[in-house]
């Protein structure tokens, strides 16, 4: 996701050498604003990801928050703030907040705290507050050393685009009001000089070709023309990132002081009471699922039928989990807890497996390749000028 966004402040603020120059990367005040917003989400996730086990990376918000903070301080700024440095706010602000998951204090460490003493063989498995840091600090260079080959694979060879990198470059083009970057095509989204020359050719290409036509219609005023379209973009999208914003926060308030709308018995009461299906029509993860997309989100829904329809249904009467639905240790809650891990497991071990094995046969036709080279090479070099035969 931070190269994508990385790609994009390049493609929109470096047209030309000048602008490198004059608008500023990292920087500072970008690195503060950052870590004080992320502080906050991270015991923002802390809070949800003990409760649902799910955390949000908040990297729109952050951008957003970001621009807010430094748009409000525009008027005593001798720099303005660019899009290069709102990447660096909303990366720093989603490594901080996204703490709770990646450091495992909403998984791993309190799984730990639940094990009985007869469970842990009498170990003990409560970390104080300085193994915490130690814990924290060893998994954040963990990431990062993983982080170098996985790029590789992920972003450059296989150009996964990521909902969460490609809706924040998308945040980023509207308030900084700069072309969408998702438009220029999939092969810009890697890392190569060439392809940023190309977006800005293309760019350049769309704008002479718009002032053409603006020009031939008999405008004699296309720059304002164009200006005008830009400005009605930024408004609409102002208006639905707003109202968005009023409904997802109304929800959430109203669901504090009536707990009931976050668990709506659409099925009846005794099918809510006895295997726990109710609906939960909560904006946020709506909007999760508009980022994801239809197949993610149908493979999910999906999962949800087969888990709580069929399999938790199933263990309960056969007496696999004899106790209550939504126990860990005796439910059905935790028995199709261990089907779900296992197919995540299975298929991203043969994935794995693949990508493996596809690295391995081409690390080793490189390595033929350089040996055959290096021995035609030898062969040329040291043949002996008296076995030549003049022709």
């Amino acid at each position: 996701m931070f190269d994508r966004l990385v790609l994009f402040a390049r493609r929109h603020v470096a047209p030309t050498p000048h602008d490198v120059n004059s608008e500023p990367q990292f920087t500072w005040r970008a690195i503060i604003v950052g870590l004080l917003f992320g502080t906050v989400l991270c015991f923002s996730n802390l809070w949800f990801g003990l409760q649902s086990g799910w955390i949000s990376m908040m990297s729109l918000q952050a951008s957003l928050v970001g621009f807010a903070v430094f748009k409000a301080l525009e008027g005593v700024l001798s720099v303005p703030f660019g899009p290069a440095e709102n990447v660096i706010l909303q990366t720093t602000a989603v490594a901080t907040a996204t703490m709770p998951l990646a450091g495992g204090f909403v998984g791993i460490l309190p799984a730990l705290k639940m094990l009985d003493k007869d469970e842990t063989n009498g170990v003990r498995t409560v970390l104080n507050f300085g193994e915490l840091c130690a814990w924290g600090v060893a998994l954040a260079f963990f990431g990062v050393f993983f982080g170098v080959p996985l790029r590789r694979q992920m972003v450059v060879k296989e150009k996964l685009r990521f909902p969460s990198g490609t809706a924040t470059a998308q945040m980023i083009s509207v308030l900084h009001k700069r072309d969408d970057p998702t438009d220029d095509g999939r092969e810009e989204t890697v890392g190569s000089v060439g392809s940023v020359d190309n977006g800005l050719r293309r760019r350049e290409r769309r704008a002479d070709d718009a002032i053409s036509e603006e020009s031939e219609s008999g405008s004699n005023e296309p720059h304002e023309d164009i200006a005008k379209l830009g400005d009605s973009e930024w408004a609409t999208k102002l208006i639905a990132l707003g109202g968005s914003f009023a409904i997802s926060g109304t929800y959430a308030l109203l669901a504090h002081f009536f707990p009931l709308l976050t668990a709506l018995p659409v099925f009846g009461s005794y099918v809510s009471r006895e295997w726990a299906w109710n609906l939960m029509p909560s904006p946020s993860y709506a909007g999760q699922g508009i980022i994801m997309g239809l197949p993610t989100c149908t493979w999910m829904v999906v999962g949800a039928c087969v888990g709580w329809g069929i399999l938790s249904p199933v263990a309960k009467h056969e007496g696999w989990a004899p106790g209550d639905v939504l126990d860990w240790k005796t439910g059905s809650r935790g028995w199709i807890l261990w089907v779900s891990l296992a197919v995540m497991i299975a298929e991203s071990t043969v994935s794995l497996g693949i990508v493996a094995t596809n690295e391995v046969v081409a690390l080793a036709g490189r390595i033929r390749r350089g040996r055959n080279e290096s021995s035609e090479d030898v062969d040329v070099e040291t043949v002996d000028a008296r076995f030549l035969v003049p022709g």
